[in-house]
C-alpha cells in the first residue's frame, strides 16, 4: 500500500498526538503514554513558553488508512542556522522513518537552517536524545524512551552521533555510601558554602533564582537555550503539585549569595505508569492518592557557577541530596543527562561510584544550505 507524509496542521493535532498509542502496539513496559491533553499543550504557545522564538511543523505518515508515524520539526529564531526534529516514532519500516525525516528536513531547508540536530523536542533543554542503551529501564521526568530499531532508522536515513549523553543511578543498596560522605566532607572543609532547601512560600521568586543560577552555569553546554522569566513561573506552577522541597537545594556562599543549586523531582512518569497513562474513568483517583508516594526521583540539574567548581560545591550538593532522598524514603534516581563531554560532573559521579544506567545520544545530518 501506498505511504504518505502529510502535515498535521491546525485541526488535525488529535492524529499527531495520539500516534504512539497505535505505533506501540501493545508497548514495553519501560514505556510512559503521554496522558491526555499533555502533547496538546506542549504544541500550544498559550500553555509553553518554550515555544517563545521558535515556529515548528508536524507531520504523519500514513499507509492506506493506517498512521505509522510521525515527527516535528523545530526552527529557532538562534542559532539561525540550526534546526531540531523531534516527537519522532516510527513502525520498523525504513521507508517510513525516512520519508518522516525528508519531509522534516526539507521544511528546515526551506527556512535557511544547514543542520538538523535530533530528535529533541523543542530545544535542547527539554527532551533531548535518541535512547541507544539502557531499554529495559523506564523513562523518568523529561528522557526519553524508543524502541531499539529507532537507532537502526535513524542511522539508515544517513544520520550520524553528534553529541551523546549519559544518565547515572542512585539507590539505597547500590551506592557508596561511605565514598558519598568523604567526598563532601573534604569539599566542605574548604568550601565557605551553606546549603539550604527551597523555599516553597515563595516558589516564583525561588524558581526564578533557580532559573538565573542554571543559566548563568550551563552557558557554555551544547545548544543550551537561557530559561526566560515566563518559564520560570510556568516552572513554578507546574511544579507546585509534586514538589518534595527537601530534594532541592541552594548553595549559598558566605560572602556572595546564591551560587549554585541542585534540582531533584518526585518523578510524575512513575505515577502515570501506575494509572497507565489513562486518567479515565479511575485513574485520576489512584493519581490523587499516590502522588505524595512517589518512590522515585529525577535528579534534573546540579548547577555552580563557573567559579565556583573547584570549591567542591557539586559534591556537598550531591551529599546532602544523598542525605535527603535516604530521609525521604525514596528508592530511586535517575541523575543525568549529563553531557559525555562533561568531564568534572563525571568525575564526581565516577569517584562515587554511581552506575550509568541509560545512555543517549543526539544524531544530526548536515542539509548543504538547500532542499534535500
Amino acid at each position: 500500500m501506498g505511504l504518505t507524509v502529510r502535515e498535521a496542521g491546525p485541526g488535525r493535532g488529535r492524529d499527531f498526538e495520539s500516534l504512539p498509542w497505535h505505533v506501540r502496539s501493545a508497548g514495553s513496559a519501560a514505556w510512559t503514554p503521554p496522558l491526555p491533553g499533555d502533547e496538546r499543550r506542549r504544541f500550544d504557545p498559550r500553555h509553553n513558553p518554550a515555544l517563545e522564538g521558535t515556529t515548528f511543523a508536524r507531520w504523519v505518515a500514513w499507509r492506506g488508512g493506517d498512521a505509522v508515524g510521525r515527527i516535528a520539526a523545530f526552527a529557532p529564531d538562534a542559532p539561525a542556522d540550526v534546526g531540531y526534529f523531534g516527537f519522532f516514532e516510527s513502525v520498523d519500516a525504513p521507508d517510513v522513518a525516512t520519508a518522516l525525516l525528508r519531509a522534516a528536513e526539507r521544511w528546515l531547508a526551506e527556512r535557511g537552517r544547514a543542520r538538523v540536530y535530533g530528535p529533541i523536542a523543542i530545544n535542547p533543554r527539554d527532551e533531548i536524545g535518541l535512547l541507544v542503551e539502557g531499554f529495559e529501564r523506564p523513562a523518568t521526568l523529561l528522557t526519553p524512551w524508543n524502541p531499539p530499531h529507532h537507532v537502526r532508522l535513524l542511522e539508515g536515513a544517513g544520520y550520524g552521533q553528534a553529541i551523546t549523553l549519559r544518565s547515572y543511578m542512585w539507590t539505597r543498596d547500590a551506592v557508596d555510601h561511605r565514598g558519598v560522605l568523604e567526598l563532601a566532607e573534604r569539599s566542605a572543609a574548604r568550601s565557605g558554602v551553606r546549603l539550604r532547601t527551597i523555599d516553597v512560600r515563595a516558589l516564583p521568586r525561588e524558581t526564578r533564582l533557580v532559573a538565573d543560577l542554571v543559566n548563568r552555569s550551563f552557558g557554555h553546554i551544547w545548544g543550551f537555550v537561557p530559561i526566560s522569566p515566563k518559564e520560570a513561573d510556568h516552572l513554578a506552577h507546574q511544579l507546585r503539585p509534586i514538589l518534595d522541597p527537601s530534594t532541592v537545594l541552594i548553595a549559598e556562599d558566605e560572602e556572595r549569595g546564591p551560587c549554585g543549586v541542585a534540582l531533584s523531582l518526585p518523578d510524575p512518569n512513575w505515577l502515570v505508569r501506575r494509572i497507565g497513562g489513562r486518567l479515565w474513568p479511575l485513574g485520576w483517583l489512584q493519581a490523587l492518592r499516590l502522588r505524595r508516594r512517589i518512590p522515585w526521583l529525577r535528579l534534573m540539574a546540579v548547577a555552580v557557577l563557573p567559579d565556583r567548581r573547584a570549591s567542591g560545591t557539586v559534591a556537598q550538593l550531591i551529599r546532602a541530596l544523598h542525605l535527603a532522598w535516604l530521609r525521604g524514603g525514596y528508592e530511586y534516581c535517575e541523575m543525568g543527562q549529563v553531557f559525555d563531554d562533561n568531564v568534572a560532573m563525571r568525575r564526581v559521579m565516577d569517584r562515587i561510584r554511581f552506575p550509568v544506567v541509560r545512555r543517549f545520544a543526539v544524531y544530526s545530518r548536515d542539509l548543504g544550505g538547500g532542499s534535500p
